[in-house]
């Protein structure tokens, strides 16, 4: 539930970052893209670090090399994602005389773009983030037993 809280929140800034980009400095969104993410990374790294996972200790110089890595490797993929489906939507469905008379802009599917790539890299994040970047180190089975 954290992760998905985190998520959201890191999700919240990319839109607004896009939304400064985009929708009042006129930026394009394949290029939008690529700087929304940096700012919600440090936060994701840091909430997910201290609050999600609870790994106040251990090597943090590793856990942000393996970020970094994974992150890295979401990121190209979140990008490619958002501006494929970017420029399928734009020309799919911006055109459609329906979408025009319902008001759809560039920015609503940039938008959409953005959503669908965050739900397929998420899982893809977690999974990474749970498994390799903040792994618990195992507890020691003299540890264990001392606690009966």
């Amino acid at each position: 539930m954290k992760f998905i809280v985190c998520g959201i929140m890191g999700a919240l800034m990319e839109f607004l970052i896009i939304y400064v980009l985009v929708g009042r400095l006129h930026i394009t969104p394949v290029v939008s893209y690529i700087f929304s993410g940096g700012i919600p990374a440090v936060f994701v790294f840091l909430f997910n670090r201290h609050v999600t996972f609870r790994v106040g200790s251990g090597n943090s110089r590793a856990q942000s090399r393996r970020f970094i890595l994974v992150y890295t490797l979401t990121f190209i993929l979140n990008y490619c994602l958002s501006s494929s489906l970017y420029l399928v939507g734009l020309h799919v469905i911006l055109p459609l005389p329906i979408a025009l008379a319902n008001g759809i802009t560039t920015l609503d599917i940039t938008y959409m773009a953005k959503v669908l790539a965050i739900a397929v890299t998420a899982v893809v994040n977690y999974t990474f983030s749970h498994l390799f970047i903040f792994k618990k180190e195992p507890v020691p089975m003299e540890a264990q037993l001392a606690v009966f």
